[in-house]
């Protein structure tokens, strides 16, 4: 008696450890995802406050490396963009020749 072919599974063209992480390709997930580092700004916010610099230096202000680290992860999100339209080449760039 010959064997029934077994069904298509729903992930069969994803690499098996990229399967844990479909989660963070939902939309929902994609459109709330600014509040996950904001959180982290009030955390440590409050860190801050319940464990105080011992000795500040002059540009120390409350939530001072709170601050600092969000704009630059801000910058360093924001500048995703223009850097690959400056980096990133036409499909053609390196020809279609075969002179391997």
């Amino acid at each position: 008696m010959a064997k029934k072919p077994s069904p298509a599974k729903p992930h069969a063209d994803i690499h098996p450890a990229a399967v844990p992480f479909l989660w963070l390709a939902n939309k929902k997930v994609v459109k709330n995802f600014i509040y996950v580092p904001l959180i982290g700004l009030i955390v440590f916010s409050l860190l801050g406050l319940v464990f105080p610099l011992y000795h500040p230096a002059k540009w120390d202000f409350f939530m001072s490396y709170s601050v600092i680290g969000f704009v630059s992860y801000s910058f360093v999100v924001l500048a995703a963009w223009p850097l690959f339209k400056l980096l990133s080449r036409p499909e053609n760039y390196y020809g279609e020749g075969g002179d391997d």
